[in-house]
């Protein structure tokens, strides 16, 4: 007997055991297309055109690139890591002003002193984690 698998247009001669496993691929394979279809499991790549890809329809277009996401990840941890090597005091100023939101003249205020001593503080601060991010 005559073995053949159909390749395009064509029909190509095989052996009866290349015959035997294509037609257990074959079957398996329409048994997961029937598991999906039960299942109504949808594919993106179902609406794909010569123009469009099917997934691209459901990808937001204002949502940060993996890239970008990394990028600043990257950045926070060298932020967070040059935080730490800071003193307690310039911590201190650093978490008043950027997390609780207060003024430079009410935390002057608050620790009894000059608003230009702490102005200074606070710009040498910003060039020290610049200079320590830039490494």
């Amino acid at each position: 007997m005559d073995y053949y698998i159909k390749v395009g247009n064509m029909q190509v001669p095989v052996t009866e055991e290349i015959y035997k496993v294509y037609c257990q691929g074959t079957r398996k394979e329409r048994y997961f297309k029937e598991g999906d279809y039960r299942n109504k499991t949808f594919f993106y790549d179902a609406l794909d055109t010569e123009e469009m890809n099917g997934s691209d329809m459901f990808s937001d277009p204002m949502a940060e690139s993996v890239e970008d996401e990394a990028e600043r990840h990257w950045l926070l941890e060298g932020l967070k890591a040059s935080i730490n090597e800071l003193s307690q005091g310039d911590r201190e100023l650093l978490c008043r002003l950027y997390v609780y939101g207060d003024s430079l003249r009410g935390f002057a205020k608050a620790k009894g002193i000059p608003v230009t001593t702490l102005q200074a503080r606070h710009q040498r601060l910003l060039k020290k984690l610049r200079k320590s991010l830039e490494r």
